[in-house]
This record gives C-alpha cells, sequence and structure tokens, in this order.
C-alpha cells in the first residue's frame, strides 16, 4: 500500500513514483501534474471495448478498479522449482479525465515468495497507447517494466521479463527503498511470466492507498 497523495484533478489517484522517488515527491507531482497539462505525458484515450475488458464491464467516466490474482499450490512449485513466486496481486487503478477524453492507468502488483510471509510490492504508471491487447506499465524511478496481456475476458498475463523493483508496504518514508526486502522475497529465473484470473477488487484491497480503500469496496459491491 503506497502512501502517496494527490489532490489535484488531474491526478485524481496515486501518481507516479513509489518509495524510490519519495525524497523528491512534491518535484515529481508538480512536474508529473504539468506534464500531463501539455500532454508530454501520453494519455491512453478511452476505447470502450478495451476498458470492458480490462474492467470486466463499460467504466464509464468514473474511477474504475480492476483486480486479478493467483495462488500457486504446491503440486505446482514443485513442478517449477525454479519459480519464486507463490502468490500474485494486480490491481488496475483508473481514473477518466473529460477535459483530454482520456483514461490514466495506474498498477499495483503485489507478490508473495517460497520462504516468506509479507507480501512485497512493486508500483508504476502505465502510459501509451493500448496496442496488441497488452498494457505497458513501467515502475517507478526506472524499477523494470511491467506488460499485462490480456488473455480472455476473465484472466490476463502478467510479464515480468526483466525483473521489477519490490518494496515494502509498511516502510517508512525515510526507509530506502528495498531496505527491508529480504534475500528471498525477489523474482527468480522461472518468475518471467504469470496468468492470473479475475477477482473482486475487494481482493486487492491492501494495494491501495488507505485514503481510497473504501471507494474500491465501494467498486466491489
Amino acid at each position: 500500500m503506497t502512501r502517496f497523495r494527490s489532490s489535484s484533478k488531474a491526478a485524481n489517484f496515486r501518481p507516479p513514483g513509489g518509495k524510490q522517488c519519495r525524497a523528491d515527491m512534491p518535484k515529481l507531482t508538480a512536474a508529473f501534474l504539468a506534464f500531463a497539462a501539455i500532454g508530454a505525458v501520453s494519455p491512453v484515450f478511452a476505447d470502450t471495448a478495451t476498458d470492458s475488458q480490462i474492467f470486466g464491464k463499460d467504466p464509464g467516466k468514473g474511477r474504475a478498479f480492476a483486480c486479478f490474482v493467483r495462488h500457486y499450490d504446491a503440486a505446482h512449485l514443485k513442478a517449477h522449482p525454479k519459480q519464486n513466486v507463490t502468490d500474485m496481486l494486480v490491481l488496475v487503478d483508473s481514473a477518466y479525465d473529460a477535459e483530454s477524453q482520456s483514461r490514466s492507468y495506474n498498477l499495483t502488483l503485489g507478490s508473495n515468495f517460497r520462504g516468506v510471509v509479507k507480501q512485497f510490492q512493486s508500483y508504476g504508471g502505465c502510459s501509451g497507447a493500448i496496442e496488441g491487447q497488452k498494457l505497458s506499465c513501467y515502475v517507478d524511478c526506472d524499477g523494470g517494466a511491467i506488460d499485462v496481456r490480456f488473455k480472455d475476458e476473465n484472466s490476463i498475463l502478467v510479464d515480468i521479463p526483466y525483473g521489477a523493483r519490490l518494496e515494502d508496504p509498511d516502510a517508512s518514508l525515510d526507509e530506502e527503498p528495498g531496505a527491508n526486502v529480504p534475500e528471498k522475497a525477489q523474482f527468480g529465473p522461472d518468475d518471467k511470466t504469470f496468468l492470473l484470473s479475475r477477482a473482486s477488487p475487494a481482493l486487492c484491497v491492501d494495494l491501495i492507498n488507505v485514503d481510497d480503500k473504501q471507494l474500491l469496496l465501494d467498486a466491489a459491491k
């Protein structure tokens, strides 16, 4: 659960910037809003068919959430000894901007690993056009890339070909990113592509800002 806040109408949900960027967050937020205002940050123009595939329905012009999950059982992990991920959750958080008639997308990835109880998270913004049924997302401050491919109406493929920076969601603002991430909590050689299934947004409530938890829970009703 990243703790960034923004009260601006232009970015009414978490702006780019994980804990790696916290020291520079005021400048980053101002820059992000300024770039968005002049179009330097490419909006994703609303596409009813594509949005319906992401969110399972036409999101209209409101805030929209999509949650996808996967638990790997003991048999799967035994058959894939080089896969370190045991559980994965993905939250896509989207806001509509009436002026540009476009949507912005943020992604939060929650991962659990073998031998580690705690979940660790990755955060990124998804920019550019949605091409080839894929949403391309970039982990804050050069922390890697995550692609979300739409397999069918109820499942996605998450590609992390080169890994992605992980953060402790409970770390304080003045801690270095990754400071509390144990060595065992890392993507392994077989942690490249994951098949996740659509779930109620309520299952991804721990991936969103505390201020927005109720909004997500209301969307799950």
